[in-house]
């Protein structure tokens, strides 16, 4: 006994994107000689039944995750630099008070935007 089909109807009107996808379909269907059922069938699986993500989807995911790790990493080096500064500008004047020698006592310039911002503060403290 042969399996009983359904039979379902797909309007286009006279609209550019209507045209557009007619157009499309001619186009593939000429490349892969595919029934216009067949591809109807192939693009409504892909659209309604396919949950797992495109490959560039993937992709993404793991960009912004790389993303997200770069973050914490540069957060974290920001912190040691922040807190390697505070430390290294509190020992400096004790360390100028027990040997005074003209070089300890040379201003240095800090290169870290984070020191620079912190230099003034604490010669003000």
């Amino acid at each position: 006994m042969a399996a009983k089909s359904i039979r379902k109807s797909v309007s286009f009107d006279d609209s550019d994107g209507d045209q557009a996808l007619l157009d499309a379909i001619a186009t593939q269907q000429s490349k892969h000689q595919q029934s216009f059922s067949d591809l109807c069938k192939q693009a409504l699986h892909q659209y309604l039944l396919s949950r797992e993500p495109t490959q560039s989807v993937l992709l993404f995911m793991e960009l912004q995750h790389q993303i997200a790790q770069l973050g914490v990493r540069v957060a974290a080096l920001e912190d040691e630099t922040s807190i390697t500064a505070a430390f290294s500008q509190s020992a400096m004047p004790t360390a100028s008070l027990e040997e005074p020698d003209a070089t300890s006592q040379a201003p240095i310039a800090p290169t870290d935007p984070v020191l620079n911002r912190l230099g003034p503060l604490l010669e003000d403290f």
